[in-house]
């Protein structure tokens, strides 16, 4: 069975010694195996505060900060016959805090840390210079996709684990951990929450906080600029009145708005419809392969994500009755099974509870149970020894209640029928599954013989 990781996080300078006792314990019972942490002692941030940090956290209760607390949590964690590793991984270290980093490293040499992990070749540099004797993992954010990096690291650094960057997909994860059958790997089974390549991305991931690559992602309103050139427009005597107020148009429709604005035309018959279809397709070409095309079972249809998926089954359809192609069929034959089971599911639940009632209680289903698909991953991953450790979703889920539905299922090597919530988690999950398998559509064919 795979190591269960945890970290460890909450500011520590008001803890009692029985505060962490008790907080180790807590997560001991709960079948962690495996911890790690942040330090940001005082000696950095009285300096730099938090914002600046040594390990690529953010925020003070991400973070160990006083030397004292951190002692106590080592001797707890060690207590228990358990390993404690320490994150040096922040994007970047200057002149002016990699002394710093090395007195923190002498810190973790005389609490007998266990582990460093980093991603930085300064520390990489550092700890090979001073003969450091303690375990070293590459971290995620070192963005290793290949063989060859993962052979420069493993050739020239004393290195424990490869921590394998969340991009990559299970075929490349098979490659690169049978070709390094005595390296230790951890794996990631998780659809992050963040958009971008966790190595290659600087903003802050506070995540009760709004980022801010969130806050540009979804709270930009994007408007089209107004033309320069609006007065060589106005005295053009070539082109109609009409024509020059489209080009003065200066909103911004999304694809599934082209598509409603597209259909409306037609309906109404204002232009030649040979020029509308020919726009229909190179929307729905250009959505064909999107992740998110499948009706969210836990939302009503009102909401905007289900709505835009139905304006894409409708543009479908209506280009289906004029041209055939079978790419487009086929993504229309299973949008429109999605969309049946979607009804076919609402309508169930609703002749059975009272709406206020359903949300609460789906949300509490979903989240603490909704993730079985990940046991065919944990039964891929199992097949290789070396693959230590493996996170998948977790966030607000029960974590015990999964780990202990997985470990049974790894055991008897067999997926059995009561191990899905078939029309609950199935096709929700297809967006983490699609995280890593570039096909768009096996997932769902999976539901259809269910």
């Amino acid at each position: 069975m795979f190591k269960k990781i945890v970290w460890l996080w909450f500011s520590t300078k008001w803890k009692k010694a029985q505060d962490v006792e008790k907080y180790i314990q807590n997560l001991v019972d709960g079948w962690a195996t495996e911890f790690f942490t942040g330090y940001n002692p005082p000696y950095w941030h009285e300096l730099f505060g938090f914002e600046v940090s040594p390990n690529g956290r953010f925020a003070e209760h991400e973070q160990i900060t006083d030397y004292e607390s951190l002692k106590l949590i080592v001797e707890e964690v060690h207590k228990h016959w358990f390993e404690l590793f320490i994150n040096l991984n922040a994007w970047y270290y200057t002149d002016v805090t990699f002394p710093l980093v090395e007195k923190m490293v002498w810190e973790f040499i005389e609490l007998g840390i266990d582990w460093i992990i980093c991603w930085n070749i300064g520390i990489l540099e550092y700890l090979k210079s001073i003969n450091y004797s303690g375990k070293i993992n590459i971290s995620t954010i070192m963005a290793v996709y290949n063989t060859e990096a993962i052979r420069f690291f493993i050739e020239n650094y004393k290195i424990n684990k490869v921590i394998l960057s969340r991009e990559i997909t299970l075929k490349e994860i098979e490659n690169i951990v049978t070709t390094f059958p005595n390296t230790k790997f951890e794996v990631f089974w998780e659809g992050d929450f963040c958009r971008y390549n966790n190595g290659l991305c600087f903003a802050e991931h506070k995540y009760w906080v709004k980022d801010i690559c969130t806050v540009v992602v979804n709270d930009l309103i994007i408007k089209k600029r107004f033309r320069a050139d609006f007065k060589e427009i106005l005295l053009k005597k070539d082109i109609s009145n009409i024509e020059k107020i489209k080009l003065f148009d200066d909103k911004y429709l999304n694809d599934f708005e082209q598509i409603q604005e597209i259909l409306g035309k037609i309906e109404l018959g204002f232009l030649e419809n040979e020029e509308l279809i020919l726009d229909l397709e190179k929307i729905i070409l250009k959505n064909l392969s999107r992740i998110d095309l499948f009706f969210d079972w836990l939302k009503p249809l009102t909401d905007a994500h289900n709505l835009r998926v139905l304006t894409f089954l409708k543009a479908l359809k209506y280009y289906l009755s004029q041209k055939e192609n079978s790419k487009f069929r086929e993504v229309f034959e299973e949008l429109n099974i999605s969309f049946k089971n979607y009804i076919k599911y609402n309508k169930t639940q609703i002749e059975s509870i009272w709406s206020p009632q359903l949300k609460a209680m789906e949300t509490k289903i979903f989240y603490s149970k909704g993730d079985n698909l990940n046991l065919y991953s944990y039964l891929f991953f199992s097949k290789f020894p070396n693959i230590e450790t493996v996170k998948f979703p977790t966030r607000w889920r029960n974590y015990n209640e999964k780990l202990k539905l997985i470990e049974e299922v790894v055991n008897l090597g067999v997926v059995d029928e009561k191990y899905f919530d078939a029309w609950m988690s199935l096709e929700r999950a297809h967006y983490d599954l699609t995280y890593i398998f570039s096909d768009k559509l096996w997932f769902r064919k999976i539901i259809k013989n269910l």
